[in-house]
């Protein structure tokens, strides 16, 4: 799950509760078309502050628009003394009722899952520690994350950091196995990372973080809908965890200026290793 920009988990909750209310609502109602109608213009809005998943664009689906015709075309037919055309009307009537109660549903479902994933989100903002996100390069050219005195690197940046939490974007992973299949250095490299990062993770389940020393733990961020180049959703990686966590947000940790550039652009803090820690 990601949120819009700005948009805290406590307000993620509160619009998610309202929109829950608003739609178990919908069910017990007399007039089923028309709580249903209002649920969807009550809470489309306030549902946009979901990204991933776009709960908003659900609840205006292909069903709600041939729903809200029906609603109207009802209006107009009205009473009718003629039982043959009553008795149509009625059966028209059942199998609507039949499509809105699949439609309710399929939006409380949308609504449940959504609780599902923020829960999952409330607990990777809990986590503790600050985090430093990998670029791809920093697992190829330097030492490895557990070799790697957190504590001391971030005094000699004036900071005292009792506790280091490093992630690894799942598009790292992706980038290190697609490089150890080529030729050279940058294929030996890439492999010795990636059988670095699966005798440390063998025990745990995907995206647990795991305890590489004291003050020291490594997760894997299990985001995989970001699309473009690897720098993009390293840096994007970086700014979920900037609106998860908040404090002074999390280091994208970098060697490459590129990545410096971007990452000052959007906003991030950088860090790098010093030279004595490159393999």
């Amino acid at each position: 799950m990601r949120l819009s920009p700005g948009v805290t988990i406590a307000r993620a909750e509160h619009v998610l509760r309202q929109a829950e209310i608003t739609w178990s609502n919908v069910r017990g109602a007399s007039d089923r078309h028309q709580a249903y109608r209002d649920a969807v213009h009550g809470t489309y809005s306030a549902l946009q502050i979901f990204v991933v998943p776009d709960i908003s664009t659900g609840l205006r689906s292909p069903a709600y628009w041939n729903l809200l015709a029906i609603g109207s075309a009802h209006l107009e037919r009205g009473f009718s003394a003629d039982p043959a055309r009553m008795l149509n009307f009625g059966r028209a009537m059942r199998a609507e009722n039949q499509v809105l109660d699949v439609e309710i549903d399929n939006q409380l479902r949308a609504l449940e899952k959504a609780r599902v994933d923020l829960e999952t989100l409330k607990g990777l903002a809990a986590r503790p520690g600050l985090p430093v996100v990998y670029d791809t390069n920093m697992l190829n050219h330097w030492r490895q994350p557990g070799d790697v005195l957190w504590r001391e690197v971030f005094k000699e940046l004036g900071e005292d950091v009792p506790l280091t939490r490093l992630v690894v974007p799942l598009r790292v992973v992706d980038e290190l196995d697609a490089q150890k299949y080529g030729q050279g250095e940058l294929a030996k490299k890439s492999a010795t990372a990636i059988r670095y990062l699966e005798r440390v993770l063998k025990d745990r389940a995907p995206g647990e973080p795991v305890r590489l020393r004291d003050g020291v733990t490594l997760e894997v961020w299990l985001d995989t809908d970001r699309v473009g180049p690897a720098d993009l959703a390293i840096l994007h990686c970086a700014t979920d965890l900037a609106a998860l966590c908040g404090g002074s947000g999390p280091r994208v940790l970098t060697a490459d200026f590129g990545m410096r550039l971007r990452a000052g652009q959007m906003g991030l803090s950088v860090m790098s290793l010093p030279e004595d820690h490159r393999k």
